[in-house]
């Protein structure tokens, strides 16, 4: 999930036994390399085993009819793998989704010199527009917006940057 839709490069690896989990018999982890070059541990799964199971008396019955204690597991993938993404993808002028997870992929910004050339420049946006409607991204139709409000192209273009468009 964090290299397909979050277009996060990630490092997998194992925990050793002084960095695992308290009580858990092996922890997993995603490891992924920021902008200012220190490492996030992005997300982190641990196999308990049956050590908590047996602390807390969790069981199940097995297919002969005997009760046995649950292997479990905990995983941490959270508002550390959203922060990850957003450090990823940031920049000072904030943030921008990746493809398979942005609300809005493309926004067509009409520029135009007069009234006379703004019918035709918008029928093109338009042409444009249905080009990329017509496109799927890993079978997700593109979602793109012809911005024509009356305001000045830098004011739209600084307006969508700041959507992370």
């Amino acid at each position: 999930f964090a290299e397909n839709h979050m277009a996060m490069p990630v490092i997998k690896g194992t925990k050793t036994s002084g960095e695992r989990f308290p009580g858990a018999v092996e922890t997993f982890c995603i490891e992924s390399m920021m902008q200012d070059r220190k490492a996030l541990q992005a997300g982190t799964s641990h196999y308990l085993g049956q050590n908590f199971s047996k602390s807390c008396n969790i069981r199940f019955q097995d297919e002969g009819g005997t009760l046995q204690y649950a292997h479990t597991t905990s995983w941490g993938v959270s508002t550390r793998l959203i922060g990850g993404m957003i450090m990823t993808h940031a920049d000072d002028d904030g943030l921008i989704a990746p493809p398979r997870l942005a609300p809005q992929h493309a926004v067509i910004i009409p520029i135009y010199k007069d009234d006379a050339g703004r019918a035709e420049v918008l029928a093109y946006c338009k042409t444009l527009q249905q080009e990329l409607l017509a496109k799927n991204f890993h079978g997700r139709q593109l979602v793109v917006t012809i911005d024509d409000r009356d305001l000045r192209g830098g004011e739209k273009m600084w307006g969508w940057i700041k959507k992370g468009v």
